[in-house]
């Protein structure tokens, strides 16, 4: 009784009816659903962000190294990766790690936790830790998967490094060029054609250039997006993938390198996954699948066939001297013959890494002297194109 009165006494204090009362709670009801509303499209929004985060292969390292570490201390695996999921800066990452603790939590192996996450977890990382959880050695397979990833973070790293400089260079050479064709020669033309004189054939070629740019910048744009889209297209289906990537490894200079890089990703994928007690022919099927290449792809899978019959993979790599160079196919018999392939093995990746190596730093240097030539080639014809015409003009008016 005492509530309501007091109540009551509110509505007259401040002025207002029960009805006008009942109308704020209302609005103030709406206001709060919409608030809710607004947090949860942000929240999605959020996820969505955090869905398509980039796990590198640095952050793979680190989590790898970190959970090692943590399982040599004789901390539980559970436990260890939900402290691991507090320390990891990476937001994807962090969220997988998360769910890799709950799926362990509800019975399943990390291995089979781990092939939830395809796109982060390859399947020779899995297999590893399988053999791993088998032998009840997790924590030093865990250590060799770590340095295995370093390893190929740090090739990729050298050849997306000797890249970025030419496609840099490159990018800014058809940027200027456009910008030149579309804003800079239409300002010329009027000049060019003021002495009455047949025009030299290079200005010729750089209004043809001009007019075609300015009149058709959309359909340049248009054929480019188009050009991007068909690969990813055709990257998509398997033929076309395949197709790709034969193309890739006849490339002039760049398909040697690819060849030597999928080589020593080969040989160093078989070595951790014989070391890791997984047999040949499981191993074969998953470094078939791991290494990013459709036609060794084919070309593995054709060989694990034939392992699994009982003919050597060095007898079976020796028909491929284009793929498996006739030194891989060797010491490769050579390893099975002393059954020592997990060791051949690592030193064919040891040799052919350093081979990429040496042919990346190669071409960065062989790269710059040919961006010079091509750059100079590109500014002496647009100086010629430009020059000429208007010392055409000059003569013709010391004549006059």
């Amino acid at each position: 009784m005492d509530i309501q009165n007091s109540q009551t006494a509110t509505h007259i204090d401040i002025g207002l009816s029960r009805e006008d009362q009942a109308r704020i709670e209302a609005l103030r009801a709406i206001n709060l659903e919409n608030a809710g509303k607004k947090i949860h499209i942000f929240a999605r929004f959020n996820e969505y962000l955090i869905g398509i985060t980039k796990v590198t292969l640095r952050d793979k390292v680190t989590f790898f190294q970190m959970l090692s570490v943590m399982i040599n201390a004789g901390m539980p695996i559970i436990r260890s990766l939900a402290v691991l999921s507090d320390q990891l800066h990476n937001l994807r990452l962090k969220k997988i790690v998360r769910a890799l603790a709950l799926k362990m939590e509800s019975g399943e192996s990390l291995s089979n936790a781990m092939e939830s996450f395809p796109k982060v977890f390859g399947s020779a990382e899995c297999g590893m830790v399988a053999s791993g959880e088998a032998s009840g050695s997790l924590n030093t397979i865990l250590k060799d998967i770590a340095a295995q990833v370093e390893k190929n973070e740090s090739i990729v790293a050298k050849v997306r490094g000797a890249m970025i400089y030419p496609a840099t260079i490159v990018s800014i050479m058809i940027v200027c060029l456009f910008l030149m064709l579309t804003m800079v020669v239409p300002q010329l033309m009027n000049l060019f054609t003021q002495g009455g004189k047949a025009l030299p054939l290079t200005t010729q070629y750089l209004i043809a250039g001009s007019n075609f740019a300015q009149h058709y910048w959309a359909l340049i744009l248009i054929l480019a997006v188009l050009f991007f889209v068909g690969i990813s297209i055709v990257r998509n289906s398997s033929s076309g993938r395949y197709s790709l990537d034969f193309a890739l490894l006849r490339l002039p200079v760049f398909g040697k390198i690819i060849r030597n890089l999928m080589v020593a990703r080969f040989a160093r994928l078989l070595a951790s996954l014989m070391n890791s007690g997984v047999p040949i022919v499981k191993a074969l099927e998953i470094n078939a699948n791991a290494l990013g290449n459709e036609v060794y792809k084919k070309r593995i899978e054709f060989a694990s066939q034939d392992v699994a019959q009982g003919i050597p993979l060095g007898e079976n790599l020796l028909e491929s001297d284009f793929l498996f160079p006739p030194m891989v196919s060797s010491m490769v018999l050579v390893g099975e013959q002393t059954a020592k392939l997990n060791e051949v093995a690592g030193k064919i990746a040891d040799y052919y890494e350093s081979e990429v190596d040496n042919s990346v730093a190669s071409l960065s240097k062989l790269m710059e002297p040919i961006i010079l030539v091509v750059m100079g080639s590109l500014v002496a014809f647009v100086v010629a194109a430009v020059m000429q015409p208007i010392m055409a003009l000059s003569d013709l008016s010391a004549v006059i």
